[in-house]
């Protein structure tokens, strides 16, 4: 590659040059050229250096791995009482809101029909619609067990409406008059 486009180590654009002069200018700064778009027309090079580089790439991939979120999985039976009910709803809620997938699992025990399990879990999608992107698949019967993955909201922050009214109750109480 007779040219490169350069760009200095702190971001400046330097513009096309040939490769020799590139590879002169940062011997000069006693830094290396490194190729970071060797695509582009013409290649794009910056002056950098080498360990910095790498150190700053290596970290960008660690962040990465740790942002992937761990699937939670919430069992259901098809005779539930409402309070238990409510509890799992409130768990996967907060698990849909710290930005996990949650596979929800309706157990079938006994004479329970297809459509009972359907209408557990249509029940339970109506709830928690506001929290959700999408369901990721139709229901898969896998056995006795109805299943179902739903993904979180990707950038929309979800404020708890209990929290909100604490926070203005004890705002209102320690306001006095003078």
């Amino acid at each position: 590659m007779p040219e490169v486009y350069v760009i200095d180590e702190t971001g400046e654009q330097l513009g096309v040059m040939k490769t020799i002069e590139a590879l002169q200018k940062a011997k000069d700064l006693g830094l290396d050229l490194i190729l970071v778009a060797p695509k582009a027309q013409p290649p794009v090079a910056k002056i950098y250096s080498w360990s910095k580089f790498k150190y700053q790439q290596e970290k960008k991939k660690k962040d990465n791995k740790g942002k992937s979120a761990e699937q939670k999985e919430i069992w259901f039976n098809t005779f539930i009482g409402q309070g238990d009910l409510e509890h799992k709803i409130s768990l996967m809620i907060e698990f849909l809101q710290k930005k996990h997938p949650v596979k929800i699992t309706i157990r079938a025990k006994g004479r329970v029909t297809y459509l009972q399990e359907k209408e557990l879990l249509d029940k339970i999608i109506g709830i928690i619609k506001d929290h959700i992107e999408e369901v990721s698949e139709t229901p898969k019967h896998e056995g006795r067990h109805l299943t179902l993955i739903v993904r979180p909201l990707k950038n929309k922050k979800i404020i708890n409406i209990d929290k909100k009214e604490d926070h203005e109750q004890n705002t209102q109480g320690n306001s006095q008059k003078v």
